[in-house]
């Protein structure tokens, strides 16, 4: 819908260049990197969490800042070194994923080992009904979902949309 003022041609422009300029992006760098950079805390940690802890509810080294700091600096060396990217957009999924879980709400686990080397005590008990219960209850924990679900949405009608589906997975481009 057009704002007040707005023609719907102008609407569809901006609505045009937005799509301009993701496709661009996704020229540049392999989004299936970016996309496996703001899963990659969670695919490490959860597991991890499950064997130490007995619980998928772990935020542990992959959610640190030392770990991102580690992916960014091993990514500028790769890129001063032979021009690849994609190991700092690894680091920028990385740190996507870490911005919407809020990370900068637990320090002890993002300024690991600054603070001290143990990790957050984690609720063993009733941990599948408490996941649940906060992602639908928690505005901490729905609105980052409901942005990546809307980023990922927007992503996907934008592939299909272009008949792009089969390049992203065999490239990473759109």
């Amino acid at each position: 819908m057009p704002e007040r003022g707005e023609s719907y041609a102008e609407t569809a422009g901006k609505s045009h260049s937005a799509e301009a300029w993701f496709a661009s992006v996704g020229r540049r760098i392999d989004l299936r990197v970016l996309l496996i950079g703001s899963l990659l805390p969670d695919l490490i940690d959860k597991p991890i969490g499950r064997l130490v802890y007995g619980t998928f509810g772990c935020r542990l080294f992959c959610h640190t800042l030392i770990f991102l700091l580690l992916i960014v600096f091993a990514g500028l060396l790769l890129f001063v070194r032979r021009r690849q990217n994609w190991l700092l957009v690894l680091g920028f999924g990385i740190f996507m994923h870490l911005v919407l879980d809020g990370m900068w709400l637990d320090t002890q686990t993002l300024l690991w080992p600054l603070q001290g080397f143990s990790f957050p005590n984690v609720e063993r008990t009733g941990w599948e009904q408490s996941i649940w219960h906060r992602l639908f209850t928690s505005l901490n924990v729905y609105v980052p979902e409901l942005v990546g679900i809307a980023i990922l949405a927007c992503f996907a009608w934008l592939l299909v949309q272009r008949r792009r589906v089969h390049a992203f997975i065999r490239h990473g481009q759109v």
